[in-house]
């Protein structure tokens, strides 16, 4: 049986690697999520943002059928990241400008 992520999940994973510098032994620990795993998620979040982290298997499946709150919510949410994403992609910037512009400001 595999597990089934949600891209948020994976982002936030992806995140603390990345930004908090929290070991993947530790993550594994704490959510379960073998150290394999997290260096495909954040392999493919380097390569292709946070796109490379959307379970593209499933995507169909990821279309709510019904109108929950929720649902609504939880994809407003995942609009707004890629609305985020596109406008740095846009402007040029890679990962490392953010890094230095945040670690500057």
């Amino acid at each position: 049986m595999t597990n089934h992520y949600t891209t948020d999940f994976k982002l936030k994973i992806v995140k603390m690697i990345l930004d908090d510098h929290i070991s993947k032994h530790e993550l594994e620990r704490q959510y379960k999520v073998a150290r394999k795993t997290q260096r495909d998620w954040v392999r493919k979040y380097e390569q292709e943002g946070i796109t490379g982290l959307i379970n593209k298997k499933k995507q169909r499946d990821k279309i709510p059928t019904d109108k929950t709150k929720d649902s609504i919510d939880d994809l407003k949410h995942q609009i707004f990241l890629l609305k985020i994403e596109i406008e740095r992609l846009k402007k040029g910037y890679s990962k490392e400008d953010v890094k230095y512009i945040k670690k500057n400001s």
